[in-house]
Parts: C-alpha cells; structure tokens; sequence
C-alpha cells in the first residue's frame, strides 16, 4: 500500500473531469479515461475523487480509467473529498462514502478529506467521531483536510497525529497567503503533505510571462510550468495537476527530471507580486470577502497587469 514515502510527487486532480460543476453531456470521456490511464501508468499514484465535480460524473471516468489502466489497488491512492454543498447531515456523509466503496469495489478509502467548512454543518465532535470509527474499522487509512485555517489545522492534527495525512490548500507562484498564515511550515513540520491546487492556475500563471520564470525557463531550457512544479516539489510540496493529453502529462513528470541551482530556487521562494493586496479570506463562507478556493480565479481581476 502507497504511504507517504512512496507517493507520486505530482498528484490527479479531478476538476474538470466530466465537466466542472455540472456533468458536461459534450465532455469527450475518451479522451480523459485515456489520460487518467497514462498517468497512472507512469506512476502518478494520488488521484482525488469526489461526488461534486461534475454531478459525480468524474468518479465513472476516473473509476474506468483505473480500469483501463489494470492498475493493482495497493498501487494507487484515493482521497474522496467530501464536499458539504449537497450533504446536509452526517448521515448523506456516510452515503457518499459508501458510495465510493462500491464504485471502486474497494474495502478502503486511503484517505478521506474534509473542508474547514464541514466542521461548522456537521459539528466538530461528530466528524471527529466518524473518522475515528472509519479508522478504528479500516474502511480508511487516513483523513484529510482542505482549505483549512492554522487553528483547525491544528486542532485536528492534535487528534489524529500521523493519521492526518494531508492538506489540500492553494498555493502557486503568485498566490501564496497559506505560506503567510503558517499553514504550510506548520504542515511541513508535523509531516503532513502539502498539496496545492490549480498550481500553474490552469496555464494563466506561466501566459502572464513573470521575467523570474521567463529567465529561469530559458536557463534550463524548461518550460515556465515545468519551473514552477519543479520549484514546488522541492519545497516538500505534491501538486495536484489535470491534463488531458499525453504531451502536456510527460512535459508535467519531466519537471522532476532537473535540478535548479540554491540561488534560483531562493529567488523563487521569496518572489512577492509586486502591490498585490491579498482580499480578505472568508474561511467559514459566511463572514464577506473572499473564500480561499476563489483566490486563483479571481487574481487576474484583482492584479491585471505584471505593473
């Protein structure tokens, strides 16, 4: 069974999969079973599912895609998110993780994964309690998190301790307000993973041509994407990443065929979008301004222009 010792440094990401928020009936499902299935051949080990993406409709591509691929179980990794848009008690929770047993005709999820947002609709002791009965059951090996704030962070680590397995958060080249909170270093210092998403905010990052990664890009003759998931992984970082064609998924696994000098990697590290003012985080979803899941999207509308 993969552990955190022998999971793929770049991750499958499910949006996108079969449509976005909704099922797209046009969605070319070939092409993407094909593309799950490569990455999986080629090692990319940790695959995200969840119900909500695509009305549920990723969960069928990304299960015939495991098909296709005749990928043994012990060989690849499942974190089922759990989004709490559509489950309105603990009880559609349990559904929907019964569910994913069935479709992957699996006895175990590897890791299952919540929002900060969950612990206000189902209560923090109830969820607490389900995980703890999943464990103690081995229907789960482990529990994620994200978009997770630092106090929650730490409050459910200080539960599960080696049992939290992960954190799910945003983080790129442009956006890094998790690394500014403490999340990231708290993560990084109690072994639990880091994983971002929309790393290369769906190719918009490496189209702004920032002269740090243009430079860099020439200098070790890579592409600006291939900087930026190199430069993440060494950080301890495992980003999750969608591609629908093989090109784009070896050009993604040959960021990690290179090594950039201390000196680039400083410079990357300590990169600040010049007068980029961070929106206020709604972390509950409840209180204004700006949720972390939005940031990506929104960057572009709050900083037009590289100034």
């Amino acid at each position: 069974m993969i552990d955190k010792h022998n999971l793929s440094k770049l991750g499958i990401g499910a949006w996108g999969i079969g449509g976005f928020a909704e099922h797209d009936p046009d969605n070319n499902d070939e092409l993407q079973i094909k593309a799950i299935a490569y990455s999986l051949k080629k090692g990319m080990n940790l695959i995200e599912v969840n119900f909500w993406n695509s009305e549920g409709y990723s969960v069928e591509i990304i299960r015939k895609a495991i098909k296709k691929a005749r990928i043994d179980r012990g060989k690849y990794f499942i974190a089922q998110a759990i989004y709490n848009y559509n489950l309105d008690t603990i009880e559609d929770v349990k559904k929907e993780f019964e569910l994913c047993l069935e479709k992957f005709k699996t006895p175990y999820i590897d890791s299952l994964q919540f929002p900060l947002t969950a612990f206000k609709k189902y209560g923090f002791k109830k969820l607490v309690s389900l995980v703890e009965n999943y464990l103690a059951d081995e229907k789960i090996r482990y529990t994620s998190l994200t978009n997770c704030n630092l106090e929650y962070l730490k409050k459910y680590h200080q539960i599960f301790k080696e049992k939290l397995f992960s954190h799910e958060l945003c983080y790129s080249f442009e956006i890094r307000e998790n690394e500014k909170l403490g999340i990231t270093d708290y993560a990084l210092k109690h072994n639990i993973i880091n994983i971002p998403y929309q790393p290369l905010r769906r190719n918009r990052t490496a189209q702004r041509n920032w002269p740090l990664l243009v430079n860099l890009s020439k200098k070790y003759d890579k592409t600006q994407n291939q900087i930026i998931l190199n430069w993440l992984v060494s950080k301890g970082f495992y980003p999750l990443i969608k591609s629908e064609t093989i090109s784009h998924i070896d050009e993604n696994l040959a960021a990690l065929d290179f090594k950039m000098k201390q000196e680039d990697l400083d410079k990357l590290n300590n990169f600040k979008v010049p007068e980029y003012k961070t929106p206020k985080i709604d972390w509950w979803m409840t209180e204004g301004g700006v949720t972390m899941h939005a940031l990506p999207n929104i960057f572009d509308e709050n900083y037009p222009s590289n100034n």
